[in-house]
């Protein structure tokens, strides 16, 4: 696979998720949304605008990794264990899965990733702008642990490129303001995480916030107990917070700086 037609699918991917849902919101909203809509969605685009570049960059190189066989990257076990290409491909997007479910705990028990991940979480609404709602910094870290994961398992190019593409549209689903019907939100609770619990997962309350840590599957979270499924009208944003959320890109970008930024 070509290094870069690979990593260029996800930006179709980005565009056809964000006005699909972006159509659905205004259509059919699950909750009502704030007047101040364009600015919001100006932002956290802006903030998606500036991480794309990042993005690029760790992609590019998972990718010479796989495509040259650096060490350690043909030791790893889904390179070395011969397998159907189907259960590769099945396996390397679980295991991706996983990383990521704990990758986000990370960011929640570790003061100094929720500094970074605070600026997602300080959105006080909640939409599929919400989704690229993230701090330079986080898409650093996060980046930096998929490349090692990456080069140490053995991940296929098509392994990465299938689950990054999974990872984009599971988090705009799940972050956008659509409502589903009760069966297909029934349905979903025991598979792939629905807008819904992940609603919860932004309830300003800390017992809300740490928990709903799946992106594309809710099996972590049964797992390792930390689904919660009370769903109940609410605000978003950050317990112990009142107020407007940050605006502007460059107040974001300084706001992991600030004291309140520091503590939950």
């Amino acid at each position: 696979m070509d290094l870069l037609p690979g990593q260029s699918l996800r930006f179709p991917f980005f565009l056809l998720g964000l006005l699909t849902l972006l159509s659905w919101e205004l259509a059919r909203p699950h909750h009502s949304p704030a007047p101040r809509r364009l600015g919001r969605w100006l932002e956290n685009l802006g903030l998606a605008a500036i991480n794309g570049g990042a993005l690029t960059l760790v992609c590019w190189a998972c990718f010479v990794i796989a495509a040259r066989e650096w060490p350690p990257w043909r030791f790893g076990p889904f390179q070395a264990i011969p397998m159907p290409g189907w259960i590769r491909l099945a396996g390397e997007v679980l295991v991706l899965d996983f990383l990521v479910y704990w990758l986000h705990r990370a960011y929640h028990a570790a003061p100094v990733l929720w500094r970074f991940h605070s600026v997602h979480h300080s959105d006080t609404e909640l939409d599929v702008s919400t989704a690229s709602r993230f701090h330079l910094g986080e898409v650093a870290v996060s980046g930096a642990a998929k490349l090692g994961a990456f080069a140490l398992l053995g991940i296929s190019p098509l392994g990465l490129v299938v689950f990054e593409i999974l990872l984009l549209l599971a988090a705009q689903f799940q972050h956008a303001n659509v409502p589903l019907s009760p069966g297909l939100e029934r349905a979903l609770w025991w598979a792939l995480v629905p807008p819904a619990m992940h609603r919860i997962h932004h309830y300003p309350e800390r017992h809300s916030t740490d928990s709903n840590y799946g992106t594309i599957l809710t099996l972590w979270d049964r797992l390792f107990r930390s689904l919660r499924r009370v769903d109940r009208p609410s605000r978003f944003g950050i317990e112990g917070t009142s107020g407007p959320a940050p605006s502007g890109i460059h107040r974001l970008l300084g706001y992991p700086f600030r004291s309140s930024a520091r503590t939950r």
